[in-house]
């Protein structure tokens, strides 16, 4: 019964791999590319703030069936791996896009952060069947929300210090107590 019960449970409710709703993508930019075709890059957060997670769509003229895409994500530093992380697969320096996990239509990263602001470069090679086409586009990301890390960190663990102190003296305590205990054989 109680199977019947998930079973039914799993079939009422919306699909995971349903497409997002009109409402999360908030931007739009159309690249266009070296063979004249073009690429829809969508975004569900606008601006981009570094160290915010974000989804990103990309979408080719004439869909992705029978296509391959890359990006190389250039950092502002220049780095040319700069988005870092856990990807299914990296040709090089690009990463081959995947689709996305709630719009199966469509290449997509999902939550996904800038770690730096800064004009990041997102560098495009759609392969397919015509052939290889090229496109790049700049995204500016600013500065992180919220306070900088380090007075985060600090307002963040400013509660366990006093744990730390405790800690701290009981292993001094400790030691000390060892240090002046002589062995003894009780054999």
């Amino acid at each position: 019964m109680a199977a019947v019960a998930v079973v039914a449970l799993f079939a009422a409710s919306p699909a995971a791999a349903a497409p997002p709703l009109p409402g999360e993508i908030v931007h739009t930019e159309t690249v266009r590319m070296s063979d004249q075709s073009a690429i829809t890059v969508s975004f569900t957060r606008w601006p981009i703030r570094a160290l915010e997670s974000l989804d990103f769509t990309f979408e080719p003229t004439g869909g992705i069936a029978g296509r391959t895409g890359l990006v190389t994500t250039v950092a502002p530093n220049g780095d040319r791996r700069g988005l870092k992380g856990i990807f299914l697969q990296r040709r090089g320096d690009s990463i081959v896009l995947p689709r996305h996990p709630r719009a199966r239509q469509v290449w997509g990263l999902d939550v996904v952060a800038m770690p730096e602001e800064g004009t990041w470069r997102f560098e495009f090679a759609v392969e397919g069947p015509g052939g290889t086409s090229t496109g790049v586009l700049p995204i500016q990301a600013i500065a992180p929300p919220g306070p900088p890390l380090p007075l985060s960190w600090t307002i963040a663990l400013a509660p366990w210090a006093p744990v730390a102190l405790l800690l701290i003296g009981g292993w001094r305590r400790g030691r000390r107590i060892r240090q002046s205990a002589r062995p003894t054989w009780s054999g």
